[in-house]
């Protein structure tokens, strides 16, 4: 009798599986016939389309659709092709390849019917022009035909008002879902105000929705009245909010004002804050319950004090990725201020010549950070590290100061500082200030032009960073790259 491992038991299989990667998987399956047996079916559990169905034949995933949990990138071509020879009876996660219009079009019917079939779908990603009637009809069908369906993503080259009246009733279940109205052929299409009058009283007597994530992203305001307004007040349970247009803020500001809304504390928006400053700013100081995540385009010092003012306890994630305007010391302000941020993702400016070379640099406050991605605007400055012009300027003053504060960040996980110059060079960068990041596990070396790092970077990154298992390298020479690999071949390098 054979000796029994636990890789025979199913559970503890699992439980071993979920922590390798696809990569660690592959070289399991090839030590010996015993661990192909039992790391082959968890091969399968994640099957990214773009990189696998170009190089497997349909008929070895037939024998393995069992196995299958996870479908990604897959277009709606591949997916009438595949789903007729391998239904995947298991499927639990399905998200479709984002296409052009004329490319969804011919293959959507037929693969709206396989869906129908997927009763085990629980998270739905997909993209559909929902512009005919027998569409529409299928794709209420597939709704109706999916029970533990509990998180919807749908891209729609347009929507009327009685498709929504149709499609928003079957959501009250959902935990999360996401409406994306296209804007790719609406000069094609034809607008009945009053289908979009019905459907709002339609929405308003709906029950209450479970909803705890909602994107809505559209381009009619006839949606913004008559579709997300009565939207709003069905989801009281609501925790997230994704709206990328600033039309948007009213319905969402008189849902707070009214206390609709009282769990919503994570926010990304996007064109807003340069238009509707005041009513911004009346948003963060009705929210009772904390902002946790606060996500926008552009960032203003008015924002930025009402932040600080209403939510510097509650906040953890913060991204605002095109505030050229924002001076490094505003940012280093902001930072100092909110002590729990884990999480922050920024545009910020820094030039010579407007009167803050002599403004404090605050400590920062946010010992806690796991994640620091900024984009270093200095389009101004043109001087080479190191040289004399370079001591003294703000500059230097700013970087050093930037990476001194990153230096004592000993729980940092993900790491992406780009700007003009060569930041992370062992000679006349700041890489060696950055010995104590032991846990830091993503490193971005974005520079323009692209930095020329070598052999001793590749070096004293192996040495240092025990965790470090995925390196941004924008063009690096191909000798960092041979050296990281051969030190610690278990990172992956991006190009």
């Amino acid at each position: 009798m054979e000796k029994m491992t636990p890789f025979d038991i199913p559970l503890l299989n699992n439980e071993i599986c979920q922590y390798l990667s696809p990569k660690d998987l592959a070289r399991c399956v090839q030590v010996s016939k015993a661990w192909s047996d039992w790391f082959t079916p968890a091969l399968w559990h994640d099957l990214d389309c773009h990189k696998r169905l170009p190089y497997v034949y349909v008929h070895d995933l037939t024998g393995e659709q069992e196995q299958v949990r996870t479908m990604r990138n897959i277009t709606m071509a591949q997916a009438g092709s595949v789903f007729a020879q391998a239904p995947c009876t298991n499927l639990q996660r399905l998200e479709f390849k984002d296409e052009k219009f004329m490319s969804i079009r011919s293959a959507q019917l037929r693969v709206l019917r396989m869906l129908e079939k997927m009763s085990t779908l629980r998270h739905l990603q997909i993209k559909l022009a929902l512009d005919g009637d027998r569409i529409c009809q299928q794709w209420i069908r597939v709704l109706e035909a999916l029970p533990h369906l509990e998180s919807l993503s749908l891209t729609s080259v347009f929507m009327d008002g009685k498709t929504f009246q149709k499609i928003l009733p079957l959501c009250t279940g959902y935990k999360r879902l996401a409406l994306y109205i296209s804007k790719e052929e609406v000069h094609l299409q034809k607008v009945n105000k009053q289908e979009y009058l019905d459907a709002k009283a339609a929405i308003e007597r709906m029950p209450e929705m479970h909803l705890r994530e909602l994107s809505f992203h559209s381009y009619l305001q006839l949606y913004d009245e008559n579709i997300l307004r009565p939207l709003l007040d069905r989801c009281p349970k609501m925790e997230k909010l994704d709206i990328r247009s600033y039309e948007y803020l009213s319905p969402l500001l008189k849902a707070i004002k009214e206390k609709r809304l009282p769990k919503l504390r994570h926010f990304t928006m996007a064109e807003l804050w340069s238009k509707s400053v005041e009513d911004s700013i009346a948003l963060l100081s009705y929210v009772e319950s904390g902002v946790e995540s606060f996500e926008v385009d552009t960032l203003n010092r008015s924002i930025i004090q009402s932040l600080i003012k209403h939510h510097h306890q509650s906040l953890r994630t913060l991204a605002f990725r095109n505030s050229t305007e924002l001076q490094f010391w505003e940012f280093s302000d902001l930072l100092a201020s909110l002590p729990n941020l884990q999480s922050v993702r920024a545009g910020v400016c820094v030039r010579e010549g407007n009167g803050t070379n002599d403004t404090p640099l605050k400590h920062w406050e946010c010992g806690e950070l796991r994640s620091v991605r900024l984009a270093m605007d200095s389009w101004t400055f043109r001087c080479v590290m190191g040289s004399p012009e370079w001591e003294g300027s703000m500059h230097k003053r700013c970087l050093d100061h930037l990476f001194s504060e990153v230096a004592k960040l000993k729980g940092l996980r993900e790491l992406r500082i780009g700007y003009q110059h060569e930041l992370y060079l062992m000679k006349s960068g700041y890489l060696t200030r950055l010995a104590d990041l032991k846990q830091l596990e993503v490193f971005d070396l974005a520079s323009t032009p692209p930095a020329v790092f070598g052999k001793d970077e590749a070096l004293w990154m192996a040495d240092n960073w025990p965790r470090l298992i995925q390196v941004y390298s924008h063009g690096a020479s191909e000798d960092f790259k041979r050296t990281l690999l051969e030190k610690r071949p278990q990172i992956e390098i991006i190009n």
